[in-house]
């Protein structure tokens, strides 16, 4: 885990407002630059500083009742949030469901191997907490505009707060949905982190653009 991904860490079990948040991004990445400068490793002053579950209980327990107040409000914001993002994506990934499938070459639409290949960019990108680049990857600008960093962060804590790194994948179920003459290549695969174990279903069009992206 390098800086920039411990802060993030920090910062995702802080129980506080945004502002707040933003203040103690500024206070922790300052304390780490200082001390980088002083002549400590990263290594060095992530022993010192210790596990980030246990910084952010310390700001935690110093909070005051307004700041978790806050917190709560945006909990709930979230939520609302994460419902209303995961309706529209369970729409976007709706062909896998129907019936019409046929396997992933046969129609000569698209190559298992580039489709594969995609999916695992994704899941990369997502298991990195890279939104943006998913986002860039959204087959229109109305799915990018549910794929938020925000929606994305908050759906992925509802598999836990610390999934740890990737162990090993599964193996990858591909086939080609046609629905309305719309035609979409579809992968399912389990991927096993250090902490947990998604299986992921994501969708493509035949532009290699990423239109359904699904958690389980």
């Amino acid at each position: 885990m390098n800086q920039e991904q411990y802060v993030r860490s920090v910062l995702k079990r802080l129980k506080c407002s945004s502002g707040k948040k933003k203040d103690i991004r500024r206070e922790l990445e300052s304390d780490i630059a200082g001390a980088m400068e002083g002549g400590e490793t990263w290594e060095e002053i992530r022993k010192r500083m210790g596990e980030a579950s246990a910084v952010a209980a310390e700001f935690n327990e110093n909070f005051s009742k307004e700041e978790l107040k806050a917190a709560k409000r945006k909990k709930i914001w979230s939520i609302i949030g994460i419902v209303a993002a995961a309706l529209a994506v369970l729409l976007a990934a709706g062909f896998y469901i129907l019936p019409k499938g046929y396997p992933i070459e046969e129609r000569g639409n698209y190559s298992e191997e580039e489709v594969v290949t995609e999916a695992l960019v994704v899941i990369k990108y997502f298991s990195e907490e890279d939104y943006e680049a998913i986002q860039a990857k959204c087959s229109t600008e109305k799915m990018a505009q549910v794929m938020t960093g925000e929606n994305l962060e908050e759906t992925r804590k509802i598999f836990g707060d610390d999934w740890g790194s990737i162990v090993s994948y599964g193996n990858a179920y591909t086939s080609e949905i046609v629905q309305m003459g719309k035609s979409t290549a579809v992968v399912q695969i389990n991927v096993t982190y250090e902490n947990t174990a998604i299986t992921y279903t994501i969708s493509f069009d035949k532009n290699m653009k990423l239109c359904g992206f699904y958690m389980k």
